[in-house]
C-alpha cells in the first residue's frame, strides 16, 4: 500500500491561506515589494507554470521561465534572492504551522510506503523545511513531490500519473488523503480518495 498524502489541510490543520499570508509578509519585506504585487507577481507565475502542458519541463523551469519574463531579470538573479530567502527566513512561517498530531505520530510510526503529494508549488528547499515544520522529516516519505520532480500540478491527474509511473506502482496499490478536490483528481487515474475529515478511514490504513 502506497497511501499519498496532502500537507496544507491535512498533514498540518493550518489553513493554506493562512500560510500563504505569512509567507507572502516575510518574501514581500525580503524582497522590498509590496505585498501585493509580490503576490501577484509569485502566483501569476505559478498559475502559468500549473496550466503549461509542457510535458519535457519541471514546474520549476516553467516558473523560471514566467517569472523572469514578467521581471525582465534573469532567473539566476531571482533564483540566488530565492534560495537566501528560504536558508535564512522561511523559517518565521512555521509560528502559524499547526500539525495534525493524530496523522504525523501515525506516519511515524507505521510501516505503509508514504508519498509527500502535497501540491509541488514549493522547490524542494522550501518543501523539505515544510515537511519539518510538522514535524516530520523527508525520510518518512519514499517520495517528497517538490517544483523540481514534479511537471504538473494538481488537480491536473497528470501529477498522480507521473509518481505512480516514476515508483513503477498501479493506482490500486494507492489511496490518497486530502482535504480538497485538488486532491480528488486522483480518483482520475484510478487512486482512491479519503477526504481528512473521515478519520476513521484513513486510520485504518496506517
Amino acid at each position: 500500500m502506497y497511501i499519498f498524502i496532502d500537507y496544507d489541510g491535512t498533514i498540518v490543520k493550518s489553513s493554506e491561506e493562512e500560510f500563504m499570508k505569512a509567507y507572502f509578509k516575510n518574501l514581500s519585506n525580503y524582497f522590498g515589494i509590496p505585498f501585493n504585487e509580490i503576490l501577484s507577481l509569485v502566483m501569476d507565475s505559478v498559475n502559468e507554470a500549473m496550466k503549461s502542458t509542457d510535458s519535457t519541463k519541471s514546474l520549476y523551469l516553467k516558473f523560471a521561465d514566467v517569472f523572469s519574463k514578467k521581471t525582465d531579470k534573469p532567473f539566476e538573479y531571482w533564483a540566488e534572492k530565492f534560495t537566501y530567502f528560504y536558508e535564512n527566513i522561511f523559517d518565521r512561517v512555521k509560528e502559524v504551522i499547526e500539525p495534525n498530531l493524530k496523522l504525523t505520530g501515525l506516519i511515524k510510526s507505521t510501516n505503509q510506503k508514504l508519498v509527500f503529494a502535497s501540491n509541488p508549488l514549493f522547490p524542494e528547499i522550501a518543501t523539505v523545511k515544510r515537511i519539518k515544520f510538522a514535524g516530520l522529516s523527508p525520510d518518512n516519505f519514499v517520495y517528497v513531490a517538490h517544483m523540481e520532480n514534479c511537471r504538473f500540478a494538481k488537480p491536473n491527474p497528470m501529477f498522480f500519473k507521473d509518481i505512480t509511473d516514476k515508483l513503477n506502482i498501479l493506482p490500486q496499490e494507492c489511496v490518497m488523503i486530502g482535504d480538497s478536490e485538488f486532491d480528488r483528481a486522483s480518483e482520475k487515474v484510478g487512486i482512491r480518495f479519503i477526504h481528512i475529515a473521515d478519520e476513521l478511514e484513513w486510520e485504518k490504513l496506517f
